[in-house]
């Protein structure tokens, strides 16, 4: 509609018609205002909405509507971009469907050794969270300018200003959205060294927000902390034995029921110390959790079961039985698990 009455104004002033120049000014002002009035509405209408979302007891359900969602965020963004309520719903959007959905069939396609198939999802999962990490970005700076500014700095300039700038429980859930669509993207793109160099970025956001409100989203910041530190061994610059801690205080936060906490906990801490029976424990636990009423990690629930399922069904290529001296590598493959 401002398109339409912008070109009439144009037309009125080629005509040096004043009266009717002022009168579509006036109509402009007003259209635009209406428009981004509503656009704004609609921002806070879909955030708070969006605990639905997360209480959708419907997997398909929920990965059929999703799409919707996220091309109306960003329509939103096209109208108003810098509305907070926008940014922050985008990026949750965009980071959560890339890892509950688009993830999901990346390991699908590895499992069938589709290779080619897979390797087109990990891209979409990529720009997914390059996307969500972009707005989120766009988020923190309106709430606390300068912070781009920190995080070009490096890690340390921009540990100090987070922690200075923002200090309100408020600022927990930018926080955790921002860090963790940044380090999904690093994790699902360790062959990229620029991307990997970063990673100390997104841990300082999201320890900000654990430090703000570790109970947030079912304790995800300790999820998210405990995964960064067991993924890689302690000769690579992990700290598997601290991600353990992170684990276990998200455990007793969500009182085992966020199941997303042992999922990643199995795939990161157990798979790097190869414990194999509490890689099994912690995911047999998901996959047997009986359905819980409507709550937020309730589809999140269902994301960690059919993950969980995926897990199992790959233990023997993640933990190989071990070679006996003198056996035949053949011979060991076939052997069960002592």
């Amino acid at each position: 509609m401002c398109d339409e009455v912008t070109r009439l104004v144009w037309r009125a002033a080629q005509s040096e018609s004043r009266i009717v120049l002022v009168i579509l000014l006036s109509s402009l002002a007003a259209a635009c205002d209406m428009t981004s009035l509503a656009a704004r509405s609609s921002a806070g209408l879909f955030r708070r909405a969006s605990v639905a979302f997360d209480e959708q007891f419907d997997y398909e359900l929920a990965r059929q509507a999703a799409p919707a969602f996220l091309l109306q965020f960003e329509g939103l963004l096209r109208v108003v971009p810098d509305d907070e309520d926008v940014l922050f719903s985008a990026s949750k959007a965009w980071s959560s469907y890339a890892f509950g959905f688009i993830e999901n069939d990346l390991l699908a396609a590895e499992a069938r050794g589709a290779q080619a198939e897979a390797d087109l999802f990990r891209d979409r999962a990529r720009r997914m969270y390059a996307r969500a990490r972009e707005v989120g970005l766009r988020l923190l700076e309106r709430m606390a300018p300068g912070l781009g500014a920190a995080t070009r700095a490096g890690p340390e300039r921009l540990s100090q200003f987070v922690r200075r700038e923002l200090d309100d429980p408020a600022d927990a859930p930018a926080l955790f959205w921002t860090g963790n669509a940044w380090g999904l993207q690093i994790d699902i793109s360790r062959d990229d060294p620029a991307l990997v160099a970063d990673l100390a970025l997104p841990r300082i956001l999201v320890q900000r927000s654990v430090e703000l409100d570790e109970s947030y989203q079912q304790a995800a910041g300790h999820t998210f902390l405990g995964y960064d530190a067991s993924i890689l061994s302690p000769a690579l610059g992990g700290d598997p034995e601290r991600g353990r801690e992170h684990f276990e205080r998200a455990l007793a936060l969500t009182r085992r029921d966020a199941l997303l906490v042992q999922l990643n906990y199995a795939r990161s801490y157990a798979t790097q110390t190869q414990r194999r029976d509490l890689f099994a424990a912690l995911l047999d636990e998901v996959v047997s959790a009986p359905e819980r009423g409507a709550d937020e990690s309730r589809l999140a629930n269902q994301v960690a079961c059919r993950r969980a399922q995926q897990l199992l069904d790959q233990i023997d290529e993640l933990f190989p039985a071990p070679i006996a001296a003198g056996q035949p590598a053949a011979a060991a493959r076939e052997s069960s698990w002592p």
